[in-house]
């Protein structure tokens, strides 16, 4: 049973013929008689078109949309229109998507006959990373006459879409593999040398090898003395760590500082997979927002994925002290942290130095800082620059060396130090990793 149902063009034109042919009446009654009957005939065509198409089923209407989308990757999305049995109609569909997918979604003059369906497709573009609920489709259809316009209750499709980081799309980065990271970085990972903690192969032995690396039963097997060889160990722990303060909220390019911050996460984990290294998230401004524990291979990539999903910027300032007390909590052995934030200079700066000096002594840091764009005015010359420019570059210039001395006074503490624009960090940050494991750092 329809919820509304309303005239149709066709419907309003005849009466608005009937009514003119009335009042023509007026001043001529020999036509009092026709616009009667035309009166008459059109309620009664009306009404017989009513009780027919009342009796006809509502068309059905399905949607197919891929549970996950990346943001920025168009994507396409597949509708279903069908009628059970009855009379071919026309169907118009309204779909409530959310505004990350473009908004509200019309798709008219759909025919479809009686025991028929028709898949309508249609491309959407993923704006924003995050979880979006789907919103409810309703349906008008025309009657069998064309005298009136049948609206269906509302079809709740509902459900919900994720939208991931371009990073985490398997075709960005899937192929990540020795070969490409040494083609895209130029850098050739290579395997630390010397004697380690990680069992490598069997050897015979040969004088001058540590007795405590003898292998009893290999020797037992094969009568004589086979020893374990090692290498250091290659894989390590990488924790991925994510600032939602109110400074990365600052838009660039239409994207917040945060959300090219979580793609620069995502890259890193599937980076990580390559080396079988463990990788772990947290996500904290002055409350703990995400924890993953590091895990090894796509359970961490998915795991670190799944938790970016519902990360926002919050108006807060980032408490320093919560992510050093989770990580001594949680992260015992040495890693690398990499902690992706930006700050301002004076008492926040200071809080930033404290903190991550005391990571460093147990943890290999990188930081990453990600500078306002304001600063990148100081890159280029102004011959005609007026007075007020001229205060604002020389305020610039301030922050600007208060912001590199905070930086060298954290790399003093044996941090690695990064400072960059949000939206190019991947690569430099993917590059400084590749470096450190390179450099035996971990």
């Amino acid at each position: 049973m329809p919820a509304a149902i309303r005239p149709s063009p066709t419907l309003v034109r005849l009466a608005g013929s009937a009514a003119i042919v009335s009042l023509a009446a007026v001043p001529i009654p020999m036509l009092v008689a026709p616009a009667l009957a035309l009166a008459a005939l059109i309620v009664v065509l009306a009404a017989i078109d009513l009780a027919i198409s009342r009796r006809d089923p509502e068309p059905r209407v399905a949607r197919a949309l891929a549970g996950r989308l990346v943001r920025g990757r168009p994507a396409t999305v597949v509708y279903r229109v069908s009628r059970p049995s009855g009379a071919a109609t026309v169907v118009l569909l309204l779909d409530e998507l959310p505004e990350v997918l473009g908004g509200d979604l019309v798709i008219d003059n759909v025919e479809v006959g009686g025991g028929q369906h028709r898949d309508i497709s249609r491309e959407v573009l993923p704006r924003r990373r995050g979880t979006f609920a789907l919103g409810p489709m309703m349906t008008l259809w025309r009657s069998r006459l064309g005298f009136f316009r049948l609206r269906a209750t509302a079809i709740a499709a509902g459900g919900t879409v994720a939208i991931l980081p371009p990073a985490s799309a398997p075709q960005r980065h899937g192929g990540l593999t020795h070969r490409s990271l040494r083609d895209e970085f130029g850098l050739r990972p290579r395997p630390a040398r010397g004697e380690g903690s990680e069992f490598e192969s069997l050897r015979e032995y040969v004088p001058g090898d540590d007795p405590r690396h003898i292998d009893w039963s290999a020797t037992a097997r094969r009568n004589r003395l086979i020893v374990r060889q090692y290498q250091t160990e290659r894989r390590h722990t990488v924790i991925v760590v994510v600032d939602t303060g109110r400074l990365m909220a600052a838009k660039i390019g239409g994207a917040s500082k945060l959300d090219y911050a979580v793609e620069c996460a995502v890259a890193l984990s599937r980076a990580s997979k390559e080396y079988k290294d463990r990788v772990g998230f947290i996500a904290f401004d002055r409350e703990l927002r995400a924890l993953v524990r590091p895990r090894p291979g796509l359970a961490g990539v998915g795991a670190l994925t799944e938790a970016t999903l519902k990360l926002k910027p919050w108006p807060f300032e980032p408490n320093y002290r919560l992510l050093v007390q989770t990580l001594a909590s949680y992260q015992r052995k040495r890693a690398l942290v990499v902690v992706l934030t930006d700050f301002v200079e004076g008492s926040a700066a200071g809080e930033l130095e404290t903190y991550m000096a005391a990571l460093a002594r147990r943890h290999c840091v990188m930081l990453v800082a990600m500078r306002d764009r304001l600063l990148a005015e100081l890159d280029g010359r102004e011959p005609g620059i007026t007075r007020a420019r001229l205060y604002r570059r020389l305020a610039l210039q301030d922050l600007a060396v208060e912001r590199e001395a905070a930086l060298g006074r954290i790399a003093r503490f044996g941090a690695q130090t990064l400072d960059l624009d949000p939206a190019r960090i991947t690569a430099p940050v993917l590059n400084r990793y590749l470096a450190i494991r390179r450099a035996g750092l971990l």
